[in-house]
């Protein structure tokens, strides 16, 4: 069989750019364009000075408006921010890497500089862990890279040529040639994975006081507040869901597997599912689950939205994103796969109609947060 070549790089372009959000927002003292990037369907990472003091958020893509946002993350000392947006965004979802870039290493910078249409700029990574003050505060652990950015880049992906987000672009400077900046994505990563699951909803500016947008508390969540779920306490693992979802199977052998399937109440074809294959100490998740994704490829109907690797919870892990048709119902199917320190296997699935998925999302990011290996 012969090996498929690998991708150029304007492949890789043309695969992540549904993924780069515009980020217009309206302030007190006018308007500023930024750039953003789509973690999931509602999610939209960004820096922290793109949208402070904002009063509205308007996500756009190809001039068209596909959302408006709500902050729910905001770090102004380390400037990384995280926007929701009111409605589903279909489109590329980033990685963040789970290592630091190398000094050298080829990277791009894409996102909308001096309000332009979607740009992309070449460069590498000149330096690391740089201390640099911006707004009066000093920055830390910043990527120095030589790709051009202007106003407008910011909050948008320093990326690999794979498409691995290293950075989110934070500013260039007018003191010397060639010197730009990015957010670490080992210091962005925590913050956003943490707002994903635990929201801190930021109010909209008031002008009225001429202050900025402050902290407010956290809207109440009906699909996932704390009085909503429970917890599955097993031998390999816990995890929390809904406490109206009923446990179909706990850690049940399946041969060579446990299996623990949750499932709603109301459509069983929406549920949790967890495999653990104990002691199988697979080299990497991509091998964990190559007989499965093997299979599934070949299922008429079977649509790829996502394969790509990641860092989840510490663990090298594989993000699998797919539709699948099952008893005449197109499915929406997310899965992690990862090995945990003692060696067990963990396939963490979840799913739900495609019809209704989106509905689903956020409340399935807070499952795949809350598990917990034992």
């Amino acid at each position: 069989m012969k090996a498929s070549a690998p991708r150029s790089f304007s492949d890789v372009v043309s695969t992540v750019e549904s993924g780069v959000i515009r980020i217009e927002t309206s302030t007190c003292a006018g308007g500023e364009i930024g750039t953003g990037i789509l973690l999931g369907p509602r999610l939209v990472a960004t820096v922290e000075h793109v949208v402070d003091g904002a009063q509205t958020i308007t996500l756009k893509r190809d001039g068209r408006v596909v959302g408006h946002g709500t902050v729910i993350g905001s770090d102004s000392a380390r400037d990384v921010a995280l926007v929701r947006s009111d409605r589903p965004i279909t489109g590329h979802r980033f990685k963040l890497a789970a290592r630091a870039p190398r000094l050298g290493e080829d990277v791009a910078a894409i996102g909308f500089p001096l309000g332009l249409p979607l740009t992309v700029t070449r460069g590498s990574v000149s330096g690391l862990g740089r201390t640099i003050p911006i707004n009066g505060i000093n920055r830390t652990r910043l990527v120095q890279t030589d790709a051009a950015v202007n106003p407008g880049n910011s909050g948008g992906p320093l990326m690999t040529d794979s498409g691995l987000v290293v950075g989110l672009v934070d500013l260039g400077t007018t003191q010397a040639n060639g010197l730009a900046f990015a957010v670490g994505a080992q210091t962005a990563g925590p913050l956003l994975r943490a707002w994903a699951g635990a929201p801190q909803t930021v109010a909209a500016a008031s002008c009225s006081g001429g202050s900025s947008q402050q902290a407010a508390p956290a809207q109440t969540q009906t699909s996932s507040s704390a009085a909503s779920w429970t917890s599955y306490t097993g031998v390999y693992f816990d995890i929390n869901y809904p406490n109206t979802w009923t446990i179909q199977a706990a850690e049940q052998s399946r041969g060579s597997y446990l299996d623990t399937t949750i499932v709603s109440p109301g459509d069983p074809s929406i549920l949790i599912r967890v495999d653990v294959s104990p002691g199988v100490n697979s080299p990497d998740p991509e091998t964990a689950a190559a007989p499965v994704i093997a299979a599934l490829r070949r299922q008429p109907g079977y649509r790829e939205l996502d394969y790509s690797l990641f860092n989840f919870q510490g663990y090298q892990a594989l993000h699998w994103e797919f539709l699948v048709s099952e008893s005449g119902v197109l499915l929406h199917k997310e899965e992690v796969v990862f090995t945990s320190s003692n060696g067990d296997d963990f396939g963490v699935l979840v799913q739900a109609p495609a019809n209704e998925y989106s509905a689903f999302s956020s409340f399935f990011t807070d499952v795949f947060n809350s598990l917990t290996v034992n």
